[in-house]
């Protein structure tokens, strides 16, 4: 059989592109190596499926760093309002929560998965799962694409447009284990090495285990590179059983990757000040202490940080917790205050790339025209979602830019 588009891949991206170009009155096959559509989705958030963020797209687009700018034509085309008032006519509601993030309203990420389900089924897609692609076969003469092989055997499936959206290599129990950079690469394509984007650290410290699932709110977190400050998010973080997590970690996270791999000493700075709403914080100490004479340092930390996180805090300190404060010396003043500025965590290693929200690194962007999504080198290719070489922070964007290079690969098709 042939198809006027196959697209490869059945996650987000996949299923949206699909969707689009049969929307559009293409012929269209979706396959997908799983036995089910949205594997990965359907876990997004936690579950809750962080859509998009209610940034505009000159935000959208400094939030995915120095290859930013790939994505301006895509987030244009199909920007966060078009994404909710996709989602919204196909059954969806959204609701905004902090920081501009946006999920759907029953916090339910498998509703995403039904509503692009329904998308397929309205526009009469064909799908077929548990159909893993072994190549993209291109003619030799016009160097354009002619279809793909489907399973052990390779049945052919003629095409001249395919579509690769077969996403990255984290959560590689979802079916994201790099299958489409061979393909890619076997067409000549350059695969930059995918490392571990949204990713988790592990610390030096042995005591964020015992620390496990704490959160510290308001806080701004810097990264140290050979002792100079090279980034900082604010934000929230949240301890585990190996290291640090949240938000704020992950959003830093692929730049710690990066310094790590060049053998650069890497640590995390934790200023907890922002939590004394503007206070400065030897103000703040020397009013805390005055005013509580008789009360423990310990208690007294009490009002700007878990009750866990203080012990650990006065331990770093080096003062005792039960220590009266009408005796905290002018020297242990000065410590508590340059530790509430800046209390230092070293970062051993990054979490695996299994275990990464999303992947750095996939099809060299050299190699793609970013106002279709097509090719440099093969005819009738496109590419959409995480196989590409761009990654954003955490907040919803990488799953925008999913969902607009879908679609900005749809319509060129």
């Amino acid at each position: 059989m042939s198809y006027d588009v196959i697209v490869i891949g059945g996650g987000a991206s996949g299923m949206f592109a699909a969707g689009r170009a049969a929307e559009n009155g293409s012929r269209v096959l979706l396959l997908e190596r799983n036995a089910r559509l949205g594997k990965k989705l359907s876990i997004t958030g936690n579950g809750r499926c962080n859509l998009t963020n209610t940034d505009e797209t000159d935000e959208f687009v400094r939030n995915f760093g120095p290859h930013g700018k790939f994505l301006y034509r895509a987030l244009t085309e199909f920007s966060r309002h078009d994404l909710v008032a996709f989602f919204e006519a196909h059954g969806v509601k959204t609701r905004e929560e902090g920081e501009g993030r946006i999920f759907p309203a029953r916090g339910n990420s498998e509703s995403v998965v039904r509503a692009l389900e329904r998308y397929l089924r309205q526009h009469g897609v064909t799908v077929r799962l548990s159909s893993r692609v072994g190549r993209i076969t291109v003619d030799s003469v016009s160097g354009a694409v002619t279809g793909v092989g489907v399973g052990g055997r390779e049945d052919m499936v003629g095409a001249n447009r395919v579509i690769l959206a077969t996403g990255g290599m984290s959560y590689p129990r979802t079916g994201s284990t790099g299958d489409g950079y061979s393909l890619a690469a076997a067409l000549g394509h350059t695969i930059v090495s995918p490392k571990p984007a949204l990713v988790p650290l592990e610390t030096e410290e042995q005591f964020p285990k015992d620390l496990r699932g704490v959160s510290l709110r308001d806080v701004t977190v810097t990264v140290i590179r050979d002792g100079k400050e090279v980034a900082s998010e604010y934000g929230s973080l949240i301890f585990t059983h190996f290291g640090i997590s949240g938000p704020v970690i992950l959003s830093l996270s692929a730049l710690v990757v990066e310094h790590l791999d060049e053998g650069r000493k890497v640590e995390i700075s934790m200023d907890l000040t922002p939590a004394l709403d503007g206070a400065a914080p030897a103000k703040w100490l020397i009013e805390a202490l005055e005013g509580s004479p008789r009360r423990s340092i310990g208690t007294v930390m009490k009002r700007l940080m878990p009750r866990a996180f203080v012990q650990v805090f006065m331990r770093s300190s080096k003062i005792a917790p039960d220590k009266r404060c009408s005796r905290i010396t002018g020297d242990e003043r000065k410590r508590l205050e340059a530790l509430l500025a800046d209390f230092r965590l070293s970062i051993a290693r990054a979490r695996p790339i299994d275990e990464a929200i999303v992947t750095r690194g996939g099809i060299d962007l050299k190699e793609i025209n970013p106002r279709t999504m097509e090719s440099r080198k093969v005819k009738g290719l496109h590419f959409c979602g995480e196989i590409m070489d761009i990654d954003g922070r955490s907040g919803g964007y990488n799953l925008q830019a999913a969902f607009s290079t879908a679609y900005l690969a749809a319509g060129s098709v």
